[in-house]
């Protein structure tokens, strides 16, 4: 049982990998193309952001009250939607709503499934290690390797293609999960006992705590200012790309997958670099000055090679923080809700990715791409030098 459940999982998140991948090099490029500006572009990327934190709680509870297959399901076949949207579209409120579909979806899949796996693990009396569990869920990366490589691909031929590659895709995934994936069966009394008191009363008492946890406030809050930071040049590098060193669509595909291994390789150094410095303050620190001064040196150095060798520097940097800051935050955290301070975390977070993109698209519209980007970086210089000093770090 065991074996066959954890290869529904793994398999599941390879395909959803590639399903959603399709469109990651070549999005950019295809709204440029309908005639949206830089800042309309990023307000898309926003509005994704600020939907997703709007519907997070909701479809969680929709999910552990109504079935979490069901709510991973019905993810899917709104993703088939929300992407098909985007293959027909023209102007930016049919893009606008598209994105606020794929960020339902989005919530709708993201706690279900790895509820609904851990569940039905337990619910059979199988012991299984949850860290080998998650690891298996790597495997998505695959996915989206290639997935972006075969998106760009086809992306050279219209770029509206991928995103009907994707929504075909879901749809496929859709009819393959309703088959393969375990069910969960909820009893009717857990449906008439539902009610939203108790998960008002957790949300409050969680929230309170983290705004008084100051040690926990002081990482999330830089979290955020990170986020702001680098949030916007995810939606920018392709256009730089094709506009100043004319690479072609179909090439977009192997740089995004480069981007995916820097990251990669990051969160796997983390470990190394968390015993070089053994303090997990300066370990955090030291590791977002690479990814700040990558940032501006990808800006200010204009020959290809030195612009992607920083580029992928500062993907790097991001991929050492994740591990280190999840490290540092839950050991922050002594509540019994850890689950729902880390929803507040994460809610702060999306909203300073959200800021950061409004902000970077008001100044790449009028003062170029690059320009944003360079300010980007020394905003995330400023707040490493203040964070740093800050005592909390060390209470």
């Amino acid at each position: 049982m065991e074996t066959k459940v954890v290869r529904a999982y793994s398999s599941f998140k390879l395909l959803q990998g590639l399903a959603i991948s399709f469109f990651f090099a070549t999005s950019t490029l295809f709204l440029v193309e309908k005639g949206l500006s830089l800042l309309e572009i990023n307000l898309l990327n926003a509005s994704y952001m600020l939907a997703y934190l709007f519907f997070e709680i909701p479809t969680g509870v929709n999910a552990d009250y109504f079935g979490k297959k069901r709510s991973v399901l019905i993810g899917l076949w709104i993703f088939t939607f929300s992407f098909l949207i985007y293959f027909f579209s023209q102007y930016f409120w049919q893009f606008f709503i598209a994105e606020i579909l794929g960020a339902l979806a989005s919530t709708c899949i993201s706690g279900a499934l790895d509820g609904l796996v851990v569940n039905k693990l337990n619910n059979k009396n199988i012991s299984t290690d949850l860290n080998n569990l998650f690891r298996k869920g790597e495997i998505r990366a695959v996915g989206v390797i290639i997935g972006v490589i075969s998106g760009s691909f086809v992306g050279q031929f219209g770029l509206s293609w991928p995103w009907l590659m994707s929504s075909v895709a879901f749809a496929i995934l859709a009819i393959l999960a309703s088959i393969f994936l375990p069910t969960d069966l909820l009893s009717s009394e857990a449906k008439v006992k539902f009610s939203f008191l108790p998960m008002k009363k957790i949300a409050k008492e969680s929230i309170n705590y983290g705004l008084r946890n100051r040690r926990f406030m002081s990482m999330v809050i830089f979290s955020a200012i990170l986020f702001f930071a680098i949030q916007p040049l995810n939606m920018y590098w392709p256009i730089i790309l094709q506009e100043t060193y004319f690479i072609e669509v179909r090439y977009m595909g192997l740089i995004f997958s480069l981007i995916v291994v820097f990251i990669y390789l990051g969160t796997r150094f983390s470990a190394w670099w968390q015993k070089r410095f053994k303090c997990p303050k300066k370990a955090i620190f030291l590791s977002q000055i690479i990814t700040a001064f990558s940032i501006i040196l990808a800006s200010v150095l204009s020959p290809l090679y030195l612009f992607l060798t920083f580029f992928m520097f500062h993907e790097f940097g991001r991929g050492l923080f994740k591990p280190l800051s999840k490290a540092y935050v839950n050991g922050s955290i002594v509540n019994k809700n850890r689950s729902t301070v880390l929803s507040f975390e994460s809610m702060i977070v999306k909203t300073g990715g959200a800021l950061g993109l409004i902000f970077s698209g008001f100044i790449a519209e009028n003062f170029g791409i690059l320009n944003s980007w360079i300010l980007n970086g020394i905003i995330l210089l400023i707040a490493i030098i203040v964070f740093y000093r800050r005592n909390n770090f060390n209470s």
